[in-house]
This record gives C-alpha cells, sequence and structure tokens, in this order.
C-alpha cells in the first residue's frame, strides 16, 4: 500500500527568495538582488522520463518537483521567485499547486541561475 506523502519527507531547508525594488538613483524603481523571504523545510524530487524531461536534460537543465507544507507565505510564492537549497538555485517555474490532502504545496522547479 503507498502512502502518502509525510511531513518525514521533508528532508532539506529551502530559502524562498525573491528580487527587491531598488531606486536606480534617479528616481526609477528597477529589480535588485534576490533577498530571502523565509526558508522552509522541503523536498526536492527530480523528474524521471517523459518526452519533455529528457529535452530539459539535454538542454542542461533539470526539472524538479518542489513539495513544502502548505502555509500561506508558500502559498504565495509565484514563478518571479527562486528557491535556494545549499549551493543549488531552483528556478520556480509555476504556483504552487495544493495537493490532494491539502497538507502540501507542489510546484514545479528547474534547476538554473535564478535569473528571474
Amino acid at each position: 500500500m503507498k502512502r502518502g506523502m509525510r511531513v518525514t519527507d521533508l528532508d532539506r531547508v529551502v530559502s524562498f527568495q525573491r528580487r527587491g525594488e531598488v531606486d536606480d538613483g534617479h528616481g526609477n524603481k528597477v529589480d535588485g538582488d534576490f533577498a530571502e523571504v523565509f526558508r522552509e523545510w522541503a523536498r526536492v524530487k527530480p523528474m524521471k522520463g517523459g518526452e519533455g524531461v529528457v529535452e530539459a536534460r539535454l538542454s542542461a537543465r533539470q526539472p524538479a518537483i518542489l513539495t513544502v507544507r502548505a502555509t500561506a507565505a508558500a502559498g504565495a510564492v509565484n514563478a518571479d521567485w527562486i528557491a535556494v537549497t545549499g549551493d543549488v538555485v531552483w528556478n520556480i517555474k509555476e504556483p504552487p499547486r495544493l495537493t490532494v490532502d491539502r497538507q502540501f504545496l507542489e510546484m514545479l522547479v528547474e534547476h538554473g541561475r535564478g535569473d528571474g
């Protein structure tokens, strides 16, 4: 019998970051560097198989599913953010979606540099 996701499956701390706005010195607001908004325990599960996944790997990209507990902070994440775990930067490709049991949020991420 297959068991569902458990909190103990969240095995690493991820820093969720978004770009801040800074003044360019001429009164204009421009995108600044990424800054941490919050940290959360997560699981990163690399995707296997499928034509799109194989194509991504050939293009030196690694898609994965990032799972966190369903919280208000995690629900506010969007595709402009990045997730950083250790020295690995994950570009968030879609807004989080609630799992069937409504305890976790899953989002498609891709290993990258965080161009945002």
